[in-house]
């Protein structure tokens, strides 16, 4: 059984998507619609994964994931987009993310990054 799982989304539909690819992992999920409240979930939780949408309001995906390594959290974090540009991928394991999905998201991306 896969524990408890962090989306850091700001749209809503996109985290109810992501919702239900987890949960048929067994896993369930905490959500923070911008990026400083999934900072201080994240300080305060114990979670297994913390999946973040690079593009959200109030602190950026690389804000985040550069505000939790700080911190001290270790936690896997995968970077999740929409936006392609060259480099991306590269640009989000750089900044500390442990895995890169882009969107559209489909269940083998989820069981992959939940498994690995």
């Amino acid at each position: 059984q896969c524990p408890k799982v962090l989306i850091i989304e700001d749209n809503p539909g996109h985290q109810k998507l992501l919702q239900n690819l987890i949960e048929k992992k067994g896993c369930s999920c905490d959500f923070a619609d911008d990026g400083r409240d999934g900072v201080m979930k994240a300080i305060s939780n114990d979670y297994y994964l913390i999946f973040v949408d690079i593009h959200i309001p109030n602190l950026d995906g690389f804000g985040v994931v550069t505000t939790l390594r700080e911190r001290g959290i270790t936690t896997p974090m995968i970077a999740v987009t929409a936006l392609l540009f060259d480099g991306v991928d590269r640009v989000a394991l750089d900044a500390g993310y442990n895995d890169f999905l882009i969107k559209p998201i489909e269940q083998e991306d989820v069981s992959r990054v939940i498994d690995k």
